[in-house]
């Protein structure tokens, strides 16, 4: 609750200011807490900044300030706000009613009117500053989301402790998620490299044995030359090949469309020199 007094007066470290407490400090322009701020942190944030004075920012700027600062926490509560626009209007009228407060002069502080001004301004601050739209049940499908708001409107009991531990995991299971895929990835590169090198040794081979087919021995006169054929390595591939799962996996790891892996063993095959038209997809 803030002080009734009816005029400024000094504690042992602080001035208290008429509807508004301990003065303010630059310790006030920083909002913390485990809740959604309150109209209490709203408004001592924005007085410090001090807004209008010499050097120091505007109004809108300095709404702009907290704004910012305000937004993690609902954030973090999966609470949704209103428009940045609306928002800072809300906090400017919070902080012109309070100025309007505070003017009142000393004669009329003690007066009954003055007293429930200051009554009702107490429990503005001591509230949860709403900065979330008039719709905001209907928003929110999760119901732990659902029972802090309600603690936010009412008695202000929850934290974000549970919600902390909720996001740790979340984000414990997407970096693990991350680190599986970056595996995945990592096999698949090193899959394709050893391919390659298989592919590469295999084909030094033919060429290898090219050479020695392709020497002629000196032949008689009279005795036809043997012509010499090329030679590699047969293989069958079934017209089924592009459907066998082995190689759909391979294809998926490598992240190769299906269009893509019927175009490369097309390929293969045609420069192979076999028939194309029998592999079915």
């Amino acid at each position: 609750m803030l002080p009734s007094q009816t005029g400024p007066c000094q504690t042992s470290s602080r001035s208290l200011v008429f509807g508004l407490g301990p003065s303010i400090t630059s310790e006030d322009g920083i909002i913390t807490g485990a809740k959604l701020p309150t109209g209490l942190q709203i408004i001592r944030c924005m007085l410090a900044k001090k807004p209008g004075a010499n050097g120091a920012l505007s109004q809108f700027e300095a709404t702009k300030g907290v704004l910012e600062q305000v937004r993690p926490f609902y954030k973090k509560a999966n609470i949704p706000m209103v428009s940045d626009k609306r928002a800072c209007h809300k906090m400017v009228d919070l902080v012109n009613a309070n100025n309007k407060l505070r003017k009142i002069s000393q004669a009329k502080r003690s007066s009954e009117t003055t007293a429930k001004q200051l009554e009702k301004m107490e429990c503005r601050l001591d509230a949860t500053f709403p900065l979330w739209p008039p719709n905001v049940e209907q928003l929110i499908d999760n119901p732990e989301d659902l029972a802090f708001l309600a603690s936010m409107k009412t008695d202000r009991v929850a934290t974000f402790g549970v919600l902390d531990k909720k996001l740790q995991l979340k984000v414990k299971r997407r970096e693990e998620r991350k680190a599986a895929a970056a595996a995945r990835q990592s096999r698949c590169e090193k899959e394709l490299e050893e391919m390659t090198a298989m592919s590469s040794l295999v084909s030094e081979s033919d060429e290898e044995l090219e050479e020695d087919t392709n020497t002629v021995c000196p032949t008689s006169e009279g005795e036809p030359s043997h012509k010499h054929k090329k030679t590699g390595t047969n293989v069958f591939i079934p017209h089924d090949i592009l459907s066998r799962p082995s190689v759909v996996s391979l294809a998926s790891r490598l992240k190769m469309s299906p269009t893509q892996l019927a175009a490369f063993t097309r390929g293969l095959v045609a420069e192979s020199g076999g028939e194309c038209t029998h592999l079915s997809s």
